[in-house]
């Protein structure tokens, strides 16, 4: 995914605009290959946008690269040649996900064999696609690289990347089937393959269940729609300064990812753009209507800290005092994992239709290859149980790999979120936002324009009508392609 900048809001306190806390969160997701949702450190320094890192549990520094079992490793096959993979970045935790596998790989002393270049030292699908485009041009290719959901459809129409539609049919060794299907559907345009995921993520409801406990309200479910979860939030709410405790919390202003809010658009029927992805639909009926929603939460049903209210500096700051109730995240969870209280997951809950958001990065080939075959070969071995097995050692937290997810490798009970494998059910009903063009730009810009409307200034109407244009613009844009 893209790495847009935080954008202050306009009408902010000069403390809360300084924090740039609109743009806490990444336009990842991955991410799958998400970073989580962060706020700024300090309340003096505007927000960094995290990098389009892929998950991990573990701080790079004490990621052990460790070789992965050799079972379960395709077999070699007639291909021959060296490829060359481009990884997503340069930090120690990148290295660690990919030297074993390359030297495990190469250990099977076959006809193929891979060389490992780092990716972009900035990381993140920008970088990436940056830097995929520069080698291009250069005619110094990569055969493999790391990629993920938000730029794989440019990279499509700038014919940058291979269909592997046809090794898919006749391999054996890889089946679609054995991933999630939402995340394989990020690589898919027109029916063809495009890549394989790696890990992904989904988006669900994480709640503090101390404070429902404390208000006699019972813990969400699956049956849950917005009218309960209102009143739950309702119930939850209540006290002043430092006591302050708030239903909800993420949905706009700190820990919130612009993205966040499209699945209760999705949910009543409506969309960010149309079915073209060039004209922006989010200022329209009933899309439009349920951002109002969301910032009816903060100045109608005042059950939204926003701004100045919100009890701490960052999402996992304000988490950690136990004050708010429930909140909206990707499927990684750095904000909430070092709360002294218990708390769990939930679905979103439900509208018209269940609806969330899924996310994934992985893995392409490029149209620019040499030798494809050998390619595949590679790709075929990244798209393994082992490697799956690998990434998930090290702290990937959902793994596309559907077995791999559902194994007590990811899956600890004794580890928060207890309701852990809700995120994989959620799959099940998960979609893609709509990626078009400059999408991490539609982002922020979406942001930037609602921050008067959280702040109860504006209308979402008014706000979203004025960017038509602006946004527009954004969704025509495609890289330059690269000339060679």
């Amino acid at each position: 995914m893209t790495e847009p900048l935080s954008n202050p809001t306009p009408g902010f306190s000069r403390r809360r605009a300084l924090a740039g806390v609109l743009g806490a969160g990444s336009i990842l997701a991955a991410c799958g290959g998400e970073a989580a949702p962060a706020a700024p450190a300090a309340k003096a320094e505007p927000t960094k946008a995290p990098a389009a890192s892929a998950p991990t549990a573990a701080p790079a520094a004490t990621v052990a690269a460790t070789k992965p079992a050799a079972t379960a490793v395709p077999a070699p096959s007639a291909a021959k040649g060296k490829v060359v993979f481009m990884t997503q970045g340069t930090d120690p935790a990148d290295e660690a996900r990919y030297k074993p596998l390359g030297e495990l790989f190469n250990d099977k002393k076959s006809s193929v064999t891979v060389d490992i270049i780092q990716g972009d030292a900035g990381g993140g699908a920008v970088n990436a696609q940056a830097k995929l485009i520069a080698l291009v041009a250069s005619g110094t290719a990569p055969d493999v690289f790391w990629t993920h959901a938000y730029i794989s459809p440019n990279l499509q129409k700038l014919n940058l990347l291979a269909d592997i539609s046809p090794y898919l049919a006749s391999d054996k060794d890889v089946k679609l089937t054995d991933f999630f299907e939402a995340a394989t559907k990020d690589y898919n345009v027109g029916g063809k393959q495009y890549g394989l995921p790696r890990e992904a993520t989904t988006t669900n409801l994480v709640y503090n269940k101390e404070l429902f406990a404390k208000n006699g309200v019972s813990l969400p479910d699956e049956s849950w729609t917005w009218e309960t979860y209102l009143d739950a939030a309702k119930k939850m709410t209540g006290g002043t300064g430092a006591q302050a405790t708030w239903g909800t919390a993420g949905w706009a202003g700190v820990g919130a990812a612009p993205y966040y809010p499209y699945i209760k658009v999705w949910q009543e029927g409506g969309d960010i753009v149309d079915a073209t992805r060039q004209k922006f639909t989010l200022h329209q009926s009933p899309a439009v209507d349920q951002m109002q929603w969301i910032a009816d939460l903060i100045n109608k049903q005042k059950v939204h800290p926003f701004g100045d209210s919100f009890p701490g500096q960052n999402m996992a700051e304000a988490w950690n005092t136990g004050r708010i109730g429930m909140v909206p995240s990707i499927s990684v969870y750095a904000n909430f994992n070092k709360a002294t209280f218990e708390w769990d997951i939930a679905p979103i809950p439900k509208g018209k239709s269940r609806v969330t958001r899924t996310a994934s990065a992985g893995h392409s080939m490029t149209s620019a290859g040499k030798n494809k075959d050998a390619a595949w070969e590679f790709l075929k071995f990244l798209g393994s149980k082992a490697a799956y097995e690998h990434w998930a050692k090290l702290g990937l937290t959902i793994p596309t790999h559907k077995d791999v997810a559902s194994s007590p490798l990811v899956l600890k009970p004794d580890t928060a979120p207890k309701n852990a494998k809700l995120a994989l059910d959620a799959f099940a009903y998960a979609k893609p936002e709509p990626i078009s063009g400059d999408w991490g730009n539609v982002g922020n810009e979406i942001t930037k324009a609602m921050g008067p409307v959280y702040e109860g200034k504006a209308t979402a109407k008014d706000a979203l009508t004025s960017i038509v244009g602006m946004i527009e613009g954004l969704l025509g844009k495609v890289p330059d392609a690269p000339k060679v």
